[in-house]
């Protein structure tokens, strides 16, 4: 009896996932609700004070919507990447390492259950673009929904490699907050960099984050969004790489 494809295994923790999230509707309204939540209140607060000639976008709701839906995908991640943690302590992990199923079968599994989650909870966001007034055509929305793909994609791939290397669910919020925060709030979410100090502007350029918000704000906006593009799908893979890395090691 020939054993089970990899694959198999790979579509069976995508679908817990998949399973696990719409058993926790919670978990929707505090990855959406608090997004949604700030932008309305950022927006209509401190809009009216920016310069509209600083934004790449016509107004402050529409240059902060793309902070907004990257940052449902940091929460997304942080909420699918702990059930790590969860499993391992419930006995559910180790009956699946001692399956016939790879190692790299957990983590493209984890991280496609994990993106796809976040990915749909993200989209949730896009009709705020309409209250910011911005008309998009079928081809920006397509390229929005992909760059949201990528991101999410990718900060799932980074927080189960995160996850797999943490004993407790403490000592993963704490890394969290340390990494993924500061990643967020650097990404170019709440203002432009080109209005930032020297060097905050030097970490925002290097920061992965900023390169998923501006591939998503590129379609929003019409501004070139090409290269921001490739180098989060660039980063969405390394990031696949690194998770598989992690798992696979003994």
């Amino acid at each position: 009896m020939s054993a089970p494809s990899p694959w198999v295994a790979v579509a069976v923790i995508a679908r817990r996932e998949l399973i696990r999230f719409v058993r926790q509707p919670v978990r929707v309204a505090a990855a959406v609700g608090t997004p949604a939540v700030l932008w309305l209140f950022l927006a209509a607060g401190v809009g009216s004070s920016l310069r509209p000639e600083a934004l790449s976008a016509g107004s402050y709701g529409a240059f902060l919507l793309p902070g907004m839906m990257t940052l449902v995908a940091v929460f997304a991640s942080i909420f699918s990447s702990i059930t790590i943690i969860e499993e391992r302590n419930d006995g559910w992990l180790q009956s699946v390492l001692v399956s016939p199923a790879p190692r790299w079968s957990i983590a493209l599994g984890k991280t496609i259950g994990g993106g796809l989650i976040a990915w749909i909870q993200a989209l949730l966001l896009l009709p705020l673009a309409v209250a910011a007034g911005v008309s998009m055509d079928a081809g920006s929305m397509i390229l929005v929904a992909l760059a949201l793909a990528i991101t999410c994609c990718g900060m799932t791939a980074l927080g189960v490699a995160f996850a797999w290397r943490s004993e407790t669910s403490a000592g993963f919020h704490a890394v969290m907050n340390l990494v993924f925060m500061p990643m967020w709030l650097l990404s170019g979410a709440f203002f432009p960099a080109s209005g930032a100090a020297g060097w905050i502007r030097g970490v925002m350029t290097i920061n992965p984050l900023t390169w998923c918000t501006d591939s998503i704000r590129g379609p929003l906006t019409g501004v070139d969004g090409a290269w921001p593009l490739v180098l989060a799908a660039i980063f969405a893979a390394a990031m696949v790489a690194v998770a598989t890395a992690v798992i696979a090691r003994e």
